[in-house]
Protein backbone atom coordinates (compact mmCIF):
# COMPACT_ATOMS: atom_id res chain seq x y z
CA UNK A 1 0.00 0.00 0.00
CA UNK A 2 1.57 3.30 -1.03
CA UNK A 3 1.91 6.25 1.41
CA UNK A 4 -0.52 8.23 -0.75
CA UNK A 5 -3.21 5.57 -0.66
CA UNK A 6 -6.49 7.37 0.29
CA UNK A 7 -7.62 4.57 2.62
CA UNK A 8 -4.35 4.80 4.56
CA UNK A 9 -4.63 8.60 4.71
CA UNK A 10 -8.21 8.23 5.99
CA UNK A 11 -7.14 5.80 8.72
CA UNK A 12 -4.42 8.24 9.82
CA UNK A 13 -6.87 11.15 9.86
CA UNK A 14 -9.49 9.28 11.87
CA UNK A 15 -6.86 8.22 14.40
CA UNK A 16 -5.77 11.85 14.77
CA UNK A 17 -9.37 13.05 15.17
CA UNK A 18 -10.13 10.35 17.75
CA UNK A 19 -7.24 11.63 19.84
CA UNK A 20 -8.37 15.23 19.39
CA UNK A 21 -11.99 14.50 20.38
CA UNK A 22 -11.76 11.62 22.91
CA UNK A 23 -15.12 12.45 24.50
CA UNK A 24 -17.11 12.82 21.28
CA UNK A 25 -20.19 10.61 21.36
CA UNK A 26 -23.67 10.86 19.83
CA UNK A 27 -26.49 11.84 22.17
CA UNK A 28 -29.07 9.17 23.05
CA UNK A 29 -32.03 9.13 20.66
CA UNK A 30 -34.43 10.52 23.25
CA UNK A 31 -32.17 13.32 24.51
CA UNK A 32 -33.83 16.74 24.37
CA UNK A 33 -37.05 15.39 22.88
CA UNK A 34 -40.21 17.16 24.05
CA UNK A 35 -43.07 15.12 25.45
CA UNK A 36 -45.33 13.70 22.76
CA UNK A 37 -42.78 14.15 19.95
CA UNK A 38 -41.56 11.16 17.98
CA UNK A 39 -37.80 10.79 18.75
CA UNK A 40 -37.04 9.89 15.12
CA UNK A 41 -38.84 13.01 13.89
CA UNK A 42 -36.93 15.11 16.42
CA UNK A 43 -33.66 13.62 15.15
CA UNK A 44 -34.77 14.29 11.59
CA UNK A 45 -35.53 17.98 12.21
CA UNK A 46 -32.33 18.50 14.22
CA UNK A 47 -30.30 16.81 11.47
CA UNK A 48 -31.93 19.21 8.99
CA UNK A 49 -30.72 22.13 11.11
CA UNK A 50 -27.22 20.63 11.38
CA UNK A 51 -26.81 20.16 7.62
CA UNK A 52 -24.07 22.59 6.48
CA UNK A 53 -24.10 24.25 9.92
CA UNK A 54 -22.41 23.81 13.30
CA UNK A 55 -23.82 21.98 16.30
CA UNK A 56 -24.07 25.29 18.16
CA UNK A 57 -26.03 26.87 15.32
CA UNK A 58 -28.34 23.86 15.10
CA UNK A 59 -29.11 23.86 18.83
CA UNK A 60 -29.81 27.60 18.77
CA UNK A 61 -32.03 27.23 15.69
CA UNK A 62 -34.00 24.42 17.33
CA UNK A 63 -34.62 26.62 20.36
CA UNK A 64 -35.83 29.48 18.16
CA UNK A 65 -38.20 27.14 16.33
CA UNK A 66 -39.63 25.99 19.64
CA UNK A 67 -40.06 29.62 20.71
CA UNK A 68 -41.77 30.66 17.48
CA UNK A 69 -43.91 27.63 16.64
CA UNK A 70 -46.22 25.60 18.86
CA UNK A 71 -45.03 22.29 17.45
CA UNK A 72 -43.66 20.65 14.31
CA UNK A 73 -47.14 20.60 12.79
CA UNK A 74 -47.37 24.40 12.97
CA UNK A 75 -43.90 24.46 11.46
CA UNK A 76 -45.19 22.29 8.63
CA UNK A 77 -47.92 24.76 7.64
CA UNK A 78 -45.83 27.92 8.12
CA UNK A 79 -44.49 29.90 5.19
CA UNK A 80 -40.88 29.23 4.24
CA UNK A 81 -39.90 32.85 4.80
CA UNK A 82 -41.36 32.69 8.33
CA UNK A 83 -39.26 29.63 9.09
CA UNK A 84 -36.17 31.23 7.60
CA UNK A 85 -36.74 34.36 9.70
CA UNK A 86 -36.72 32.15 12.80
CA UNK A 87 -33.28 30.84 11.84
CA UNK A 88 -31.88 34.36 11.59
CA UNK A 89 -30.42 36.28 8.65
CA UNK A 90 -26.93 34.76 8.91
CA UNK A 91 -27.97 31.12 9.19
CA UNK A 92 -26.37 29.15 6.32
CA UNK A 93 -28.78 28.33 3.48
CA UNK A 94 -31.60 29.82 5.56
CA UNK A 95 -34.35 30.05 2.96
CA UNK A 96 -33.34 26.91 1.10
CA UNK A 97 -33.28 25.00 4.39
CA UNK A 98 -36.69 26.35 5.37
CA UNK A 99 -38.19 25.47 1.99
CA UNK A 100 -36.77 21.94 2.08
CA UNK A 101 -37.79 21.32 5.70
CA UNK A 102 -41.36 22.49 5.12
CA UNK A 103 -41.64 20.31 2.02
CA UNK A 104 -40.25 17.28 3.85
CA UNK A 105 -42.63 17.64 6.79
CA UNK A 106 -45.54 17.87 4.34
CA UNK A 107 -44.37 14.68 2.65
CA UNK A 108 -44.14 12.82 5.98
CA UNK A 109 -47.62 13.99 6.95
CA UNK A 110 -49.08 12.95 3.58
CA UNK A 111 -47.56 9.48 3.88
CA UNK A 112 -48.23 8.81 7.56
CA UNK A 113 -51.30 11.03 8.17
CA UNK A 114 -49.37 12.31 11.17
CA UNK A 115 -45.98 13.83 11.88
CA UNK A 116 -44.06 10.72 12.85
CA UNK A 117 -41.33 8.51 11.47
CA UNK A 118 -41.98 5.71 13.94
CA UNK A 119 -43.16 3.28 11.26
CA UNK A 120 -39.80 3.14 9.51
CA UNK A 121 -38.29 1.43 12.56
CA UNK A 122 -40.37 -1.62 11.57
CA UNK A 123 -39.05 -1.67 8.00
CA UNK A 124 -35.96 -3.47 6.76
CA UNK A 125 -32.79 -1.40 6.73
CA UNK A 126 -32.90 -1.10 2.94
CA UNK A 127 -36.54 -0.01 2.96
CA UNK A 128 -36.00 2.45 5.81
CA UNK A 129 -33.09 4.14 4.08
CA UNK A 130 -35.00 4.29 0.81
CA UNK A 131 -37.92 5.90 2.63
CA UNK A 132 -35.73 8.59 4.18
CA UNK A 133 -33.90 9.34 0.95
CA UNK A 134 -37.17 9.64 -0.96
CA UNK A 135 -38.69 12.27 1.32
CA UNK A 136 -39.23 15.44 -0.68
CA UNK A 137 -36.44 17.98 -0.23
CA UNK A 138 -34.37 15.84 2.15
CA UNK A 139 -30.58 16.23 1.76
CA UNK A 140 -28.59 12.99 1.68
CA UNK A 141 -26.80 14.15 4.83
CA UNK A 142 -30.07 14.24 6.77
CA UNK A 143 -31.26 10.85 5.55
CA UNK A 144 -27.89 9.27 6.36
CA UNK A 145 -27.72 10.79 9.84
CA UNK A 146 -31.20 9.58 10.81
CA UNK A 147 -30.48 6.15 9.33
CA UNK A 148 -27.22 5.89 11.28
CA UNK A 149 -28.11 7.38 14.66
CA UNK A 150 -31.82 6.59 14.75
CA UNK A 151 -31.96 3.16 13.13
CA UNK A 152 -28.44 1.81 13.59
CA UNK A 153 -27.82 1.55 9.86
CA UNK A 154 -24.48 1.75 8.09
CA UNK A 155 -24.09 5.31 6.83
CA UNK A 156 -21.70 8.25 7.12
CA UNK A 157 -23.45 11.63 6.91
CA UNK A 158 -21.34 14.08 4.92
CA UNK A 159 -22.33 17.65 4.15
CA UNK A 160 -20.36 20.25 2.23
CA UNK A 161 -18.42 21.40 5.30
CA UNK A 162 -17.15 17.89 6.04
CA UNK A 163 -16.51 17.08 2.38
CA UNK A 164 -14.40 20.20 1.95
CA UNK A 165 -12.31 19.35 5.01
CA UNK A 166 -11.73 15.82 3.73
CA UNK A 167 -10.75 17.16 0.31
CA UNK A 168 -8.25 19.57 1.86
CA UNK A 169 -6.68 16.67 3.76
CA UNK A 170 -6.38 14.71 0.48
CA UNK A 171 -8.00 11.59 1.91
CA UNK A 172 -10.57 11.14 -0.84
CA UNK A 173 -9.97 9.19 -4.03
CA UNK A 174 -10.01 10.91 -7.43
CA UNK A 175 -13.49 9.64 -8.32
CA UNK A 176 -15.09 11.63 -5.48
CA UNK A 177 -16.70 14.73 -6.95
CA UNK A 178 -19.25 15.93 -4.38
CA UNK A 179 -20.46 15.48 -0.80
CA UNK A 180 -22.75 12.54 -1.68
CA UNK A 181 -19.99 10.60 -3.41
CA UNK A 182 -17.70 11.39 -0.46
CA UNK A 183 -20.28 9.79 1.85
CA UNK A 184 -20.49 6.70 -0.35
CA UNK A 185 -16.69 6.45 -0.44
CA UNK A 186 -16.47 6.67 3.36
CA UNK A 187 -19.11 3.96 3.76
CA UNK A 188 -16.94 1.63 1.71
CA UNK A 189 -13.88 2.35 3.85
CA UNK A 190 -15.43 2.52 7.34
CA UNK A 191 -16.83 -0.58 9.00
CA UNK A 192 -20.44 -0.55 10.18
CA UNK A 193 -19.39 -0.86 13.82
CA UNK A 194 -17.20 2.24 13.51
CA UNK A 195 -19.66 4.38 11.54
CA UNK A 196 -21.27 6.15 14.50
CA UNK A 197 -17.91 7.07 16.06
CA UNK A 198 -16.55 8.21 12.69
CA UNK A 199 -19.57 10.42 12.01
CA UNK A 200 -19.34 11.94 15.48
CA UNK A 201 -15.67 12.92 15.25
CA UNK A 202 -16.13 14.23 11.72
CA UNK A 203 -18.94 16.47 13.00
CA UNK A 204 -16.77 17.67 15.90
CA UNK A 205 -14.00 18.46 13.40
CA UNK A 206 -16.48 20.32 11.20
CA UNK A 207 -17.70 22.33 14.21
CA UNK A 208 -14.13 23.44 14.91
CA UNK A 209 -12.67 23.92 11.45
CA UNK A 210 -15.47 23.79 8.89
CA UNK A 211 -16.29 26.88 6.88
CA UNK A 212 -19.53 28.36 5.68
CA UNK A 213 -20.84 26.71 2.49
CA UNK A 214 -20.23 29.84 0.39
CA UNK A 215 -16.61 30.87 0.65
CA UNK A 216 -13.34 31.18 -1.27
CA UNK A 217 -11.73 27.76 -1.70
CA UNK A 218 -8.27 26.58 -2.49
CA UNK A 219 -7.72 26.45 -6.23
CA UNK A 220 -6.93 22.75 -6.11
CA UNK A 221 -9.85 21.75 -3.85
CA UNK A 222 -13.07 20.47 -5.44
CA UNK A 223 -16.20 22.61 -5.19
CA UNK A 224 -18.92 20.67 -3.37
CA UNK A 225 -21.46 23.49 -3.36
CA UNK A 226 -24.99 22.22 -4.04
CA UNK A 227 -27.20 24.45 -6.19
CA UNK A 228 -29.00 27.05 -4.11
CA UNK A 229 -32.71 27.71 -4.26
CA UNK A 230 -33.35 31.44 -4.91
CA UNK A 231 -35.19 33.50 -2.27
CA UNK A 232 -38.92 34.11 -2.67
CA UNK A 233 -40.03 36.77 -5.14
CA UNK A 234 -41.78 39.68 -3.43
CA UNK A 235 -45.17 39.73 -5.08
CA UNK A 236 -47.07 42.99 -5.54
CA UNK A 237 -49.93 43.41 -3.08
CA UNK A 238 -53.52 43.30 -4.49
CA UNK A 239 -54.06 46.95 -3.48
CA UNK A 240 -50.91 48.12 -5.29
CA UNK A 241 -51.79 46.09 -8.36
CA UNK A 242 -55.28 47.61 -8.46
CA UNK A 243 -53.90 51.16 -8.15
CA UNK A 244 -51.39 50.56 -10.93
CA UNK A 245 -54.12 49.13 -13.17
CA UNK A 246 -56.38 52.15 -12.56
CA UNK A 247 -53.54 54.57 -13.32
CA UNK A 248 -52.76 52.74 -16.54
CA UNK A 249 -56.40 53.02 -17.71
CA UNK A 250 -56.45 56.73 -16.85
CA UNK A 251 -53.30 57.39 -18.87
CA UNK A 252 -54.85 55.73 -21.91
CA UNK A 253 -57.92 57.99 -21.71
CA UNK A 254 -55.84 61.18 -21.54
CA UNK A 255 -54.31 61.01 -24.98
CA UNK A 256 -52.80 64.30 -26.30
CA UNK A 257 -54.86 66.13 -28.93
CA UNK A 258 -53.06 66.35 -32.25
CA UNK A 259 -53.17 69.64 -34.11
CA UNK A 260 -54.03 69.63 -37.77
CA UNK A 261 -51.28 70.59 -40.15
CA UNK A 262 -53.22 73.55 -41.50
CA UNK A 263 -54.08 75.04 -38.16
CA UNK A 264 -52.41 78.32 -37.18
CA UNK A 265 -52.16 80.04 -33.86
CA UNK A 266 -54.29 83.15 -33.28
CA UNK A 267 -53.06 86.15 -31.36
Amino acid sequence: MSPTDPSKALASLLKKLSSRYPDAAPEPLGAGVEEGVDPLLHLYVYSFLLWDATSGQARAALKRLRDNFVDFNELRVAFADEIAASFGERYPRGYERALRLRSSLHDIFNREHALTLGRIAELSKREARGYLESLDGTPAYVASRVFLLGLGGHAIPVDQRIADLLAEEAVLSDDVTDADSAASWLERHVRAGEASHTATILQAWSDDEGAMPKRDRRADAPDFSPPEIPPPVQLESPEAAKTAKTAKRASKKKKPVKKSKGASSKS
